[in-house]
């Protein structure tokens, strides 16, 4: 008999503290602890980045993945998600909701060239 119940296992975070990991959630490389419901679960092998929340009974559930496979060659990194309830951009005025569950990649492009815009615009003026 096992001694941890069936739906979920126990992984080590970085800081030495043991979590509860839902059942198919796979730890990877190392577990970062980012305050008390969130942890990063690092893939270093499959270049991405699992988004695990803690539910109601204390156990992390993968939420989505950021992966950068293709960040390299297109300069795009990707938020995979079956959990996004809505995006605001910039500020809360601007708000995608998804009541039909449609959105679940986000593809982001980045440029250090807009980088560059950016600081130009806000820092020097």
């Amino acid at each position: 008999m096992s001694e941890f119940p069936e739906n979920y296992s126990m992984q080590e975070g970085l800081s030495g503290k043991w979590y509860k990991l839902g059942f198919g959630v796979r730890g990877g490389t190392m577990l970062i602890e980012m305050g008390e419901t969130v942890l990063l679960s690092v893939h270093v092998s499959s270049m991405r980045l699992d988004l695990l929340l803690k539910d109601e009974q204390g156990i992390y559930q993968y939420a989505g993945d950021f992966s950068f496979e293709n960040l390299e060659r297109e300069g795009k990194l990707l938020f995979h998600s079956w959990a996004i309830e809505h995006l605001h951009m910039n500020n809360h005025d601007l708000i995608i909701d998804n009541p039909t569950h449609e959105m679940t990649n986000l593809f982001i492009k980045l440029s250090l060239d807009k980088r560059k815009q950016a600081e130009d615009k806000f820092l020097n003026s």
